[in-house]
């Protein structure tokens, strides 16, 4: 699976000192063709300072990328623009076979170990060999609804990087030094909130709560999301001259309407 090779590839992924290499690789030989063996031994500070410039220009590289630096800096950039047009080729252990197809029956056993509720999705996708994405989209509304725990949920990330580093024993990292580049999102993403808050919140909630007893309370509203927790956020406005009790009141009436729809007051919140 693992093997070193040497290919066209992007210099993504790479870092300065790969770049460090590429310059001090290529340089020394330019400079011994160009100006002989001799000062081809001359130390490295002194030929930079004498022959960067035409060194970049030889390779035809744009000669801006030496200002405002100073010299190791030139030296990287100069490096990543040699390795960008290929003069040397940057070695890799990146695979050439794809994760989530030759773990898929593995993959596909753990999430069907998860009872997830029906509005929850488990995305794994792989844009490119061994980069890999992950996370979880949540139907808004039933999410909104929905009564039971999501803690298994919450705990997918961790168990699912587990999977990988202890029992397909991976190392996450970078795909050139031959480790898997996995990233799993740390919040759900919501499918339908637009809508929802087009369709439901302006238009029917707005709309119905002007009949509650204590309305007169509240200037205004706004609607967010808090995709860590699986929230929904009401926020209420207030008159400055209303009295304190009849913003309780309304609360109390608001959160009630809501109930009576059908959502869970522990995820559409009312602050």
């Amino acid at each position: 699976m693992i093997g070193t090779i040497t290919e066209d590839i992007s210099v993504s992924g790479y870092d300065n000192e790969d770049f460090l290499e590429v310059f001090v690789t290529e340089f020394r030989p330019w400079i011994k063709k160009t100006h002989g063996d001799e000062i081809g031994e001359y130390p490295m500070s002194l030929l930079i300072q004498k022959y960067i410039k035409e060194f970049v220009n030889d390779y035809g590289i744009d000669e801006s990328i030496l200002r405002y630096t100073n010299t190791l800096n030139s030296m990287i950039r100069v490096g990543r623009s040699l390795a960008e047009k290929e003069v040397r080729k940057l070695p890799s252990l990146k695979k050439d076979i794809m994760f989530t197809e030759k773990f898929k029956k593995v993959i596909d056993h753990f999430i069907s170990g998860y009872n997830l509720p029906d509005f929850a999705k488990i995305h794994i996708d792989e844009e490119s060999p061994f980069r890999v994405r992950g996370w979880i989209s949540l139907d808004f509304e039933p999410a909104m609804k929905y009564d039971g725990s999501l803690n298994e949920l919450k705990t997918f990330q961790k168990e699912f990087t587990h999977l990988i580093t202890q029992y397909l024993g991976f190392e996450i990292g970078s795909i050139i030094h031959g480790k898997l580049d996995f990233y799993f999102e740390p919040y759900f993403r919501f499918e339908g909130v637009d809508e929802w808050v087009k369709n439901v919140f302006n238009k029917k909630i707005k709309k119905d709560i002007k009949s509650l007893p204590n309305k007169s309370a509240v200037r205004s509203m706004k609607f967010s999301v808090n995709n860590t927790h699986v929230e929904g956020i009401i926020t209420l406005f207030n008159f400055h001259d209303s009295h304190y009790q009849n913003r309780i009141s309304f609360e109390n009436e608001f959160r009630k309407y809501l109930k009576n729809l059908g959502y869970n007051p522990n995820r559409l919140l009312i602050k």
